[in-house]
């Protein structure tokens, strides 16, 4: 076995070196890396909003600890109106400032730090860059929304700056940075200002046709978009999201559809890029739409966005075999670290720390592990050892809770314990092969 992944790693390693040396997809990396710091601090508060301070939640709510009446000695419509539960209302919603952030305008975010870097790799002035990706953006986001009558009001849509916009935010941010390069390199639409004229001035004037020309570009799109309606949509998001989910919505609930889902969100994980917010369209239009119809009780899909939430907890897997097979005293103290995270599934610490990212001993197990919990979570929902995901349950619910709570049955938390005891098992071989590789690198020197 030792053998068997040292060969693996060694195949791997050239293979993981050229695909972190192509400068378009380390542009990418390390834009959600620049990110990180938001989504973990959005993550935090996220857990109090969700777990801690929801007077109707796990540790307050009467279908969890039951806190919320243990304080008050209130019950029923007195709990509900209550000036305990105002608090905790109101408190949520300053979390909930927070979470926006991190969450709520992603994609936005990811439009000013992925442009930001492609800037400087295509030899851009990376600022201005960044400024005119983000006002490309702008234009192409529907500055309108509808009303619950049907009527147009202003304002900008979550939907459009949140997760669900990623894919249009890496388009439009990838083909505006091309545009603007491109012009702002070219000397015959440079504007060159006399000596005398302050730098910051002067640079301001150089990208001025640039920076026209691009806006405009992304203007007659957008005005193309919203005259011709194509499929019915007059947004770039809407017409992405459509042009996707219509092919998608025949097999999505085939297991091998869900294994290539699974496999290339870890895939994008492993090479440092956030593979739930890449794949959030597939996600917000096939998994999503399954938990609701489960919810209501319209449908019972197996692969709902409940059943994978569940299944984040397989990094848990990988901690615990570090804490009994590993001799590394690096994984040993970042697994430590990370633990407390990796109990609310925040999985960042460890994927950057450890790290799992570009690791080729790791690629296998870290694919391989959310594959297996696919197959055996669809085995025992389709034999009917476990309900299906029928509740919405924030993905930061701690192991088992999340997985009793999500099917309303504590076999939906064995489940997951199942999971975690299978994740060891594919992780442990690999956490002892690493060692020794460590071993041998120590005898060398």
């Amino acid at each position: 076995m030792d053998s068997v992944i040292s060969k693996f790693e060694q195949i791997m390693m050239p293979v993981a070196n050229k695909i972190s040396a192509n400068r378009y997809l380390l542009a990418m990396r390390d834009a959600f890396s620049m990110l990180l710091p938001f989504i973990i601090v959005g993550s935090f508060f996220g857990i109090i909003e969700w777990v801690v301070l929801d007077p109707w939640g796990t540790i307050m709510g009467e279908n969890g600890m039951n806190l919320g009446a243990a304080i008050t000695g209130l019950s029923g419509h007195a709990y509900e109106t209550s000036g305990f539960v105002r608090t905790m209302q109101m408190l949520q919603g300053l979390c909930n400032n927070v979470v926006t952030v991190g969450f709520g305008i992603f994609s936005f975010l990811l439009v000013a730090a992925f442009s930001y870097r492609l800037g400087g790799i295509w030899g851009g002035d990376k600022f201005a860059t960044a400024l005119t990706a983000l006002g490309a953006f702008i234009i192409m986001t529907p500055q309108q929304v509808i009303g619950k009558a049907g009527d147009a009001i202003g304002g900008f849509s979550l939907d459009y700056f949140g997760n669900k916009g990623v894919l249009t935010s890496i388009i439009v941010a990838t083909v505006a940075s091309w545009i603007f390069v491109k012009l702002s390199q070219n000397e015959k639409i440079r504007i060159k200002m006399p000596d005398t004229v302050p730098p910051a001035v002067s640079k301001s004037f150089a990208v001025l046709i640039p920076v026209f020309i691009t806006l405009t570009c992304f203007t007659v799109l957008a005005t193309v978009l919203a005259q011709a309606q194509f499929m019915g949509k007059t947004a770039l998001n809407d017409l992405i999201y459509a042009v996707i989910q219509a092919p998608l919505m025949g097999f999505s609930q085939g297991i091998g559809f869900s294994l290539l889902y699974q496999g290339i969100i870890w895939f994008f994980w492993w090479f440092g890029i956030h593979g739930h917010n890449v794949t959030a369209a597939i996600q917000n239009m096939v998994y999503m739409p399954a938990q609701l119809a489960n919810q209501t009780g319209d449908a019972s899909y197996i692969f709902s966005n409940g059943f994978f939430e569940a299944g984040l907890m397989h990094i848990m897997g990988l901690l615990i075999a570090i804490f009994i097979f590993s001799k590394r005293d690096s994984w040993r103290a970042v697994a430590k670290l990370g633990f407390p995270a990796m109990l609310f599934n925040i999985q960042e610490p460890i994927a950057f720390g450890l790290p799992i990212v570009l690791n080729p001993i790791l690629l296998v197990p870290y694919i391989l592990a959310p594959l297996a919990n696919t197959v055996i979570g669809w085995i025992a929902i389709s034999t009917g050892l476990v309900p299906i995901f029928k509740y919405v349950v924030p993905w930061t619910m701690p192991m088992f809770f999340g997985g009793m709570i999500g099917t309303g049955s504590i076999m939906g938390g064995l489940l997951q314990i199942v999971w975690l005891v299978v994740d060891i098992v594919i992780y442990a071989p690999f956490v002892i092969a690493a060692n020794k590789m460590k071993d041998e690198d120590t005898e060398d020197d």
